[in-house]
């Protein structure tokens, strides 16, 4: 679907899942200790936070 230049629906999923495992299994994370808590951090779109956000932060991607 993406020419191999991105995850498609299904790997995307598959990664976000992963993340969500890990972060679930860690006793310390905050979906662990405070299971409400929601992303504040600045995003491209107002509301939505997404995983490009978070790499824009981190300065892994530049900003669109």
């Amino acid at each position: 679907m993406e020419g191999g230049l991105r995850l498609g629906p299904v790997g995307g999923r598959i990664v976000g899942e992963v993340f969500l495992g890990l972060l679930k299994a860690d006793s310390e994370s905050y979906l662990a200790v405070e299971r409400n808590w929601k992303p504040v951090l600045p995003s491209a779109t107002a509301g939505q936070f997404r995983v490009t956000d978070l790499l824009t932060l981190a300065g892994v991607v530049p900003p669109l």
